[in-house]
């Protein structure tokens, strides 16, 4: 048994030792043959090992019967997925990559060294269209160079732009934009020349859609607006589905609840043109009705003078008083602080409520409370007042000076004396008439003999309209008709225009918070602001009377339209090229938008206030509620700058291997077997025939005894 034993002893000292076995192994050459690899490949492959497999890859692979033969229907891309696919083929014990780095590293399925050959000098020209063109906005095309060594480049683009042409020097990724308007479907072209050869690509531009645009009482503005490309709609509805909307009209002119209807639109996002028409801008009531929201103001306005004089006997008493109250208030609100407004309230007598006073803030407040403390009560005498009225308004200075009568029953005093006073006081005098009691006829005669208005209001809910109109028609302003010569300040959307005289001009100046991009004089003509998310604009003059024969009025207020709706409908995409893949960045009123890509939808995610941000690998679609746009992103492509060293170093060591300074570094493919397992199982099997024999002889010496 010693001799079995001893032999165990030296197998477990042998496995102790390690010992290999020499086999033959099988190296796999993978020869890069993209476009930027395949010269510096070519050169190198005499000097490679004669006895391996070769594998030439780019966007496909493909088997070579020597290291110098050579392919050139493998692609122009560069896909390690092919190359490792063809070469697990020939079962490799190792490979090689034979590369200049400029490739996706995907880690191999087998040990692999790298080899590092360096790019050719080339740069190549990529076209990006824009994201979310707009018919008849001016947009851009990203021309896009990329070297992956220093080269000189002569860069020429062509298109609806007219010819760009630039000679530069590109290290690693530079970028032009090529602008030009979109009004039909249009194609760009580039070509990039150089010592190197020759690169050049092509993009097809459509617009994606046309803005839609809702018009108010202006048909001039609504032709320049469809000559622009625009979707045009007349008339108000709710909600407000537009990205634009022009108002030319007045307040009274739409339906209740506009103002406030056009308020939140601008806050949110839209956009907001008011023009001055006979009915527009101040006509209409607008520094009234929205003045935290127009950007225009009148200037130089006297202002005018109104007294209310209004009945309150017992016939006015409830929900006739209640509205004719409302209405004063609402006239008190709309008056500028220029204006004078006062009230005399009749009965069977009258008192002054509040005398006509400039309606500055703390005018309007005491004007509230004096008129919410208002009651009903005794007969309608109308004289007293009207005579108390006329008076007040002779110590008021300005030209424009007005009495409103309003009553809801027969006058119980002489009406002659009244209507006399009224025709020769030099006043302007209006009557309304409410509920189907008043004394019609006479307020007719009366609104008649002092050269005003004549109004019916059916029910007491029409009064706080009617009150409007009327102060609408005292305190508006006046227009000047003449030649009146325009001069522009320095800005994007006034920038190679030359502007001819206008016609007709609202005297207006700006808002402090307001940009100014035309003036006559010291009048403001254009000023622009921004609200809350929108952005808004007043012209202070008539397009149907101005510009007539201005030929580039359509462009230049193209462009002030498109950047009135800039807020609402600009969708502007950033491409961050990161690794492997791109960090997209869209800005932009979206809901949830995702992305679409490699058959998976990804949701965007909001990193502040209108930005949302995702990262792919690959070319998609950008998903929101009807929205589909397809996504052009700057990839990483054959040759887009890496550090191919580098990217190489970490690919061969990460799997074991490890980068090479040459070609006679490649290993011969020999590997060998660990005989350790085997010596280890032949001990073990030994030991046990040794304790078997050891257990036979000790029962064979018990039987031999007696």
């Amino acid at each position: 048994m010693l001799p079995l034993r001893v032999l165990v002893l030296l197998l477990l000292l042998l496995a102790f030792l390690d010992p290999r076995w020499p086999l033959e192994g099988r190296v796999v050459y993978l020869l890069d043959f993209s476009p930027s690899a395949r010269e510096a490949v070519f050169a190198l492959a005499a000097r490679l090992p004669k006895d391996g497999v070769y594998v030439a890859f780019a966007e496909r692979a493909a088997t070579l019967p020597s290291p110098t033969a050579r392919r050139l229907d493998l692609g122009e891309g560069t896909d390690l997925r092919e190359a490792y696919k063809e070469a697990l083929r020939h079962r490799p014990s190792r490979a090689v990559l034979v590369s200049d780095g400029l490739l996706e590293p995907i880690p191999p399925p087998f040990p692999l060294d790298a080899l590092y050959v360096p790019p050719r000098p080339y740069v190549a020209v990529r076209l990006v269209p824009p994201a979310y063109p707009l018919y008849g906005e001016t947009v851009g095309v990203g021309v896009v160079l990329e070297a992956p060594v220093p080269a000189e480049a002569r860069v020429r683009v062509e298109g609806p732009g007219g010819v760009l042409e630039r000679a530069l020097r590109v290290e690693g990724r530079k970028a032009l934009v090529y602008t030009f308007p979109l009004t039909e479907k249009a194609a760009v072209r580039a070509v990039a020349e150089g010592p190197w050869g020759r690169s050049e690509a092509e993009v097809e531009v459509a617009p994606a859609d046309r803005a839609k645009a809702v018009v108010l009482g202006d048909p001039a503005a609504a032709r320049y607006l469809e000559a622009q490309g625009f979707q045009v709609e007349e008339g108000f509805t709710l909600p407000l589905e537009a990205d634009l909307v022009v108002v030319g009209t007045g307040v009274l002119d739409l339906p209740e609840g506009a103002p406030e209807a056009l308020k939140a639109f601008l806050r949110r996002g839209g956009g907001l043109l008011f023009t001055a028409t006979p009915k527009g801008l101040f006509f209409g009531g607008w520094d009234r009705a929205l003045p935290e929201e127009l950007p225009l103001k009148p200037l130089g306005r006297e202002g005018a003078a109104l007294v209310l004089v209004l009945d309150v006997s017992g016939s006015m008493a409830g929900e006739k008083l209640s509205m004719a109250v409302a209405g004063a208030l609402a006239l008190v609100e709309s008056a500028a602080p220029e204006d004078r407004l006062g009230v005399v309230v009749f009965s069977s007598g009258h008192r002054v409520l509040f005398p006509p006073r400039p309606m500055t803030a703390q005018a309007k407040k005491e004007a509230e409370s004096l008129l919410l403390s208002l009651r009903a009560g005794g007969g309608t005498v109308l004289g007293g007042a009207f005579r108390e009225a006329v008076r007040l308004l002779q110590g008021v200075p300005g030209e424009r000076k007005a009495v409103l009568v309003l009553t809801d029953g027969l006058i119980a005093d002489a009406k002659e004396p009244i209507l006399d006073l009224a025709q020769t006081s030099g006043v302007e005098v209006s009557a309304l008439a409410l509920g189907p009691d008043a004394d019609a006829p006479f307020l007719k005669e009366l609104a008649r003999r002092g050269g005003g208005r004549f109004y019916q209001a059916p029910s007491p809910r029409e009064l706080p309209r009617l009150f409007l109109r009327e102060g609408q028609e005292v305190f508006r302003g006046e227009a000047l008709e003449g030649r009146f010569p325009v001069e522009a300040r320095p800005h994007a959307l006034t920038e190679g225009f030359r502007f001819p005289p206008l016609s007709v001009l609202l005297p207006a100046r700006a808002e402090p918070w307001a940009q100014v991009l035309l003036t006559s004089g010291e009048r403001a003509v254009l000023a622009i602001g921004e609200r809350g998310e929108g952005r808004v604009a007043a012209l202070a003059t008539d397009l149907s009377r101005s510009w007539r024969d201005f030929p580039e009025a359509s462009a230049f207020l193209g462009g002030l339209f498109r950047w009135l709706i800039g807020a609402r409908r600009a969708l502007a995409l950033y491409a961050y090229p990161e690794g492997e893949g791109v960090r997209v960045v869209a800005l932009g009123p979206l809901e949830a938008p995702e992305i679409l890509s490699g058959g998976t939808r990804r949701p965007m995610v909001p990193t502040g206030p209108l930005r949302f941000e995702a990262r792919v690998e690959g070319e998609g679609v950008l998903l929101d509620r009807g929205l589909r746009l397809p996504l052009a992103l700057p990839l990483p492509g054959e040759w887009s700058p890496r550090d191919g060293r580098e990217v190489l170093r970490a690919l061969a060591e990460a799997s074991g291997g490890r980068l090479l300074a040459g070609p006679g570094e490649a290993s011969s493919g020999k590997e060998a077997l660990p005989l350790r397992p085997f010596l280890v199982g032949l001990a073990l099997a030994l030991f046990l025939l040794e304790r078997f024999l050891e257990a036979r002889l000790d029962r064979g010496a018990s039987r031999a005894l007696p």
